[in-house]
């Protein structure tokens, strides 16, 4: 019987270690932003990682937890649908690029065509 305590007490100590070896916490990574109709609403969105954002500032909650090195790839395209966009003007960008600059994280635009 102590021997099963043993073994069990082994498990929990050591298998957490591995799995985080493995997979390091708030790792840098590339995010695609998308921009996405949410039709019920009327409002555009925006998507990263499955996440939905309805503003800005929530999008920056978001990102704020992300490792610096992280960079944000946002792809606006050229249509929009329903009204004013979510980042509707050139120093609204600038605005977002330059706070995730200031937290290490690169923010790629594509310009739309």
């Amino acid at each position: 019987m102590k021997n099963i305590y043993l073994f069990c007490a082994l498990i929990l100590v050591l298998v957490p270690g591995l799995v985080s070896a493995q997979q390091p916490f708030n790792q840098a990574k590339k995010l695609v932003l998308e921009v996405e109709w949410e039709p019920e609403a009327n409002v555009e969105i925006f998507v990263a990682e499955g996440q939905r954002f309805h503003s800005v500032e929530a999008l920056k909650k978001f990102l704020d937890k992300q490792a610096a090195g992280t960079t944000v790839i946002w792809d606006p395209g050229c249509v929009r649908v329903g009204k004013k966009p979510l980042l509707s003007s050139a120093k609204e960008i600038r605005d977002l690029s330059a706070y995730l600059e200031k937290r290490g994280i690169r923010f790629v635009v594509i310009p739309s065509s």
